[in-house]
């Protein structure tokens, strides 16, 4: 199943594939730390993320009874490295492009920036639906981290 991820006045917007709203994305920023609330289409919240920034940046996750903790680890290439989970990222998360892979190397989810009639966003293919609402939390994670390196990003005119 394919949901797109866009951005919104006070966070996000996550659709299906007829440009219907599953979820919205509400972002609360207090200090070094944001609260992140993923609801449902009759405005229940299913999911909470918090944005922490102690030494270097982390999310915490918790959705469905579960707690993860997503780390940024950098390499070759930016990922997370998932705390609480089997899970683990393929791909470059600062380009937009890549994907949550399970210990047997099954697909969870894909992630690829996308322009289209949903406008400038991401799309967000699951193929794990028992795991779609930890793949959402996922994709506004890495969403929030583009977003924040790029209006970091300082242009330097000539």
């Amino acid at each position: 199943m394919k949901f797109f991820l866009k951005r919104a006045d006070s966070g996000f917007d996550i659709l299906d594939e007829s440009a219907h709203p599953k979820y919205t994305v509400s972002v609360k920023t207090d200090r070094n730390k944001q609260k992140i609330i993923i609801k449902n289409h009759d405005k229940q919240p299913v999911a909470e993320i918090f944005n922490k920034k102690l030494v270097f940046p982390y999310f915490s996750v918790r959705c469905k009874g579960h707690f993860y903790v997503l780390v940024p680890m950098v390499k070759d290439c930016f990922a997370f490295v998932i705390y609480g989970s089997t899970y683990r990222f393929l791909g470059n998360l600062s380009s937009g492009r890549f994907s949550l892979i399970d210990v047997d190397k099954s697909p969870v989810m894909t992630q690829q920036k996308c322009w289209g009639k949903f406008g400038d966003g991401f799309e967000i293919e699951i193929f794990n639906n028992e795991q779609r609402l930890f793949s959402l939390c996922c994709a506004v994670c890495a969403a929030m981290y583009i977003s924040a390196s790029e209006s970091n990003t300082q242009m330097v005119g000539v």
